[in-house]
């Protein structure tokens, strides 16, 4: 499945920067490898989240912005979502279908597990390892 940024199922009220830096986070991220091996077919989530990122890496960078409940400027956000790869991305997805709680403010709660997910996948992944 690739980006289409001449999908005419999405908002007009996006803007073609927006879809283009979708593009950009989807090549970052290589989007392909969360095709499933026999059905090609790729969880929404994960658009959800290359569209959360692109999003942000949008914005100007004196904008402030909500992680963790304090306001940080977006540049400093938009630093750690550069580095984000499918392993992050997968690690979120992961841990959002373990939530067992309603989450209100889903794309809130995104960027802050997407935030977070770029200090912690190494020390998850000792975690099991020590764990087993």
């Amino acid at each position: 499945m690739h980006f289409n940024p001449h999908n005419t199922n999405l908002s007009p009220s996006v803007s073609p920067s927006i879809l283009k830096t979708t593009e950009l986070v989807m090549q970052q991220v290589e989007y392909h490898c969360f095709a499933g091996p026999r059905s090609g077919w790729i969880a929404p989530l994960y658009k959800e989240l290359c569209l959360v990122i692109a999003d942000v890496l949008v914005l100007g960078s004196d904008t402030a912005i909500s992680i963790n409940g304090s306001k940080m400027d977006a540049f400093l956000i938009q630093e750690v979502y550069g580095q984000l790869n499918n392993d992050h991305l997968r690690f979120v997805f992961d841990n959002f279908q373990n939530v067992s709680h309603r989450v209100y403010n889903k794309k809130a709660y995104l960027r802050t597990a997407l935030y977070n997910a770029f200090f912690e996948l190494e020390s998850h992944c000792v975690n099991n390892m020590n764990r087993d």
